[in-house]
């Protein structure tokens, strides 16, 4: 490669991953995986098919795919990835921790359950066997097991394992917003094991702290807001769901206009659960007069 074609490459690159960064603040993610894919070539003409370079673009383009549902895809990548990683570094490093966990992730949406688990306690053993620093990653990988146990109905091990992330985070600087996330996603584990108290200050914790951080008329805070609405609809707490809907009413209202298909969705769902709030009132009304009655017989 002579040097002119070096600069044309190195160029381009530049203008990529600009390009990148762009796609995903828009959260334009097939785009983002166009860009994912030159950049693959790029790095593998320019730096060589087992550098560090293209073991990040290999994992980052995995990584997206998964979210298009591009899954044996994204396998055959970090795969490839991963068998670098062990080559170039070996087994003991946190390079090889993070491609369990990227791998872990991609079986836990394909719901290959028994692959998800072996993947995340592989890590998890590198991790502990290797003393690394707790941070970001290790934070990462306790909450998506948490997630794991949620989506397997192992609830108290959900909560156990999204409170050590928790405990890593608390340590570590800007990461507030991702606290947040993870107390929400405690909520529906919570009320699974009836633990409706501490369901409800999780989603007051993670509610307060991202109006703090990103504020009430963010995508992010009005995506929690309408997903915790869902999950105590789905939990049959019909009156702390109604709240939760009008509040995200006013919000889409706000940010999508009262034609959008969501805003309809959210209306409809509010009259179902007034609708099933009405219902619930009647049924303890007739209940309470067949006791009064009997007791009187």
């Amino acid at each position: 490669m002579t040097g002119r074609e070096k600069e044309v490459k190195e160029k381009r690159i530049r203008e990529l991953l600009v390009k990148r960064e762009e796609y995903v603040n828009n959260g334009e993610i097939e785009k983002e995986i166009g860009v994912l894919r030159e950049l693959k070539v790029l790095f593998r003409r320019l730096y060589g098919g087992e550098s560090d370079e293209s073991v990040k673009v290999l994992t980052e383009l995995g990584n997206a795919l998964k979210y298009v549902g591009k899954f044996e895809e994204s396998i055959r990548l970090l795969t490839k990835a991963e068998k670098i990683v062990l080559k170039n570094y070996g087994e003991n490093t946190m390079a090889f921790v993070t491609c369990n966990a990227n791998l872990a992730e991609v079986y836990r949406i394909m719901k290959k359950y028994e692959k998800v688990e072996e993947k995340y306690f592989k890590a998890i053993k590198t991790y502990k066997k290797n003393n690394f620093r707790d941070g970001y990653i290790f934070a990462g990988i306790c909450n998506n097991l948490g997630l794991f146990f949620e989506e397997t109905g192992r609830y108290k091990d959900s909560v156990k394992w999204q409170k050590k992330s928790l405990k890593i985070l608390e340590d570590l600087e800007n990461s507030k917003v991702q606290g947040a996330i993870i107390r929400s996603n405690m909520v529906n584990s919570y009320l699974k094991i009836d633990e409706k108290k501490l369901a409800e200050k999780s989603m007051n914790m993670a509610l307060e702290a991202l109006q703090n951080e990103v504020g009430e008329n963010s995508n992010l805070y009005f995506n929690i807001l309408h997903n915790l609405a869902n999950v105590y609809f789905e939990n049959k707490s019909y009156k702390k769901s109604a709240v939760l809907l009008e509040k995200c009413e006013k919000l889409c209202e706000a940010a999508f206009g009262i034609e959008s298909e969501i805003y309809q969705s959210i209306l409809e769902k509010i009259l179902i659960a007034k609708q099933r709030i009405a219902k619930n009132r009647m049924e303890q009304y007739v209940w309470k007069n067949q006791v009064v009655k009997k007791l009187k017989n």
